[in-house]
């Protein structure tokens, strides 16, 4: 597996309870660290944990026809994971209409904070409810000639 992968599985219900964790297990830490906050400092005054958090995410990659499925921790774990371990593995070359055909055959979702549809309307407002407090949001991969990616 590579380094930009947090993790690799078979199944995409085995991927979406993985998530389903990481993201409670993400939640649980941002309440303990906010209590013992409170406990060291009684008197200030927090942001909702959504406000304080609101960059916590998790992506899952996959192919369309099977998996395997893959779940980074960032875009630019994807990025580079797609740039290094996959550019030749996956045949990126011999594709006629790379990124048509590539957004086609592979599905990358963002999951993300309820808050950033209200902060930012506009770029998640096509985002679904995933789990309490968490979105997820369809990513289409761009690619670059150079060759890299990006996701938008």
């Amino acid at each position: 597996m590579s380094e930009h992968v947090l993790k690799e599985f078979e199944t995409l219900r085995e991927a979406v309870e993985f998530i389903k964790d990481e993201l409670k297990k993400t939640d649980a830490e941002r309440t303990e660290a906010r209590e013992i906050s409170l406990k060291i400092n009684p008197g200030r005054v927090l942001e909702s944990m959504e406000e304080d958090n609101w960059n916590d995410e998790l992506f899952l990659l996959y192919s369309i026809d099977d998996g395997p499925f893959f779940v980074f921790g960032s875009d630019y774990d994807i990025e580079h994971w797609l740039e290094s371990d996959t550019w030749d593995n996956w045949g990126l070359w011999e594709r006629d209409d790379i990124e048509g055909s590539l957004n086609e055959d592979v599905m990358v979702w963002k999951f993300h904070r309820d808050i950033c549809k209200e902060k930012w309307e506009i770029l998640y407002r096509n985002s679904k409810p995933f789990i309490n407090g968490w979105s997820r949001q369809r990513k289409e991969i761009a690619f670059e000639a150079v060759p890299s990616f990006s996701l938008n």
